[in-house]
């Protein structure tokens, strides 16, 4: 199966699971907070973590009482902004998406060094137990991911029916050290 065909499969069984997001998610944050470094980088808020989309592993509970580092993206790749609520994301134009507000992408004080994250919640639309990810398919979080330190925890975050025992890739892929799923670990690198 090519990547294509992949990603029209993995919308149709988002579309079948949106009633179930919110708890098989919750199991996921569960599963999360039992990572010492998770919940290290976390408390030190030295966690970056995308902003959920709907049909996506809902990540907005961390943000609560939270400063938190989130992607933009600018000129094909992936700036990290810090923002301390919720409140400082807004509608990004074409992608419907949240992001942080124009002032604060402007902020060079808000941007934050990949040296400055300890761990990063990535998301996909499939993953594989070796941490190979499906992406939307722009390869942002691939460029990215190959400009963190060695050390910083990259970890997947998907529903079990999202997990295939081999994602299509190629040399522009960079995978995950870890999936986590309302199972649990799938993947560990």
């Amino acid at each position: 199966m090519d990547k294509a065909d992949l990603r029209r499969e993995m919308r149709v069984y988002l579309e079948k699971i949106a009633d179930r997001v919110e708890t098989k998610s919750q199991r996921i944050r569960d599963h999360l907070m039992t990572i010492d470094a998770f919940k290290q980088a976390w408390q030190s808020e030295r966690l970056m973590s995308f902003v959920s989309m709907p049909l996506e592993v809902n990540t907005m509970p961390f943000f609560v009482a939270h400063s938190m580092i989130v992607p933009h993206c600018e000129a094909d790749e992936i700036v990290p902004i810090r923002i301390r609520s919720l409140d400082e994301l807004e509608l990004s134009g074409n992608r419907k998406m949240l992001e942080p507000k124009l002032s604060l992408r402007q902020d060079a004080s808000r941007r934050v060094l990949p040296e400055q994250i300890d761990v990063v919640l990535v998301p996909g639309l499939a993953f594989d137990r070796l941490g190979n990810r499906l992406g939307r398919g722009r390869g942002y979080y691939d460029r990215f991911l190959r400009r963190l330190p060695a050390d910083v925890l990259t970890i997947g975050l998907a529903f079990d029916g999202m997990i295939r025992d081999l994602i299509p890739h190629d040399k522009n892929d960079h995978p995950v050290k870890m999936v986590i799923t309302e199972q649990g670990s799938k993947a560990v690198r």
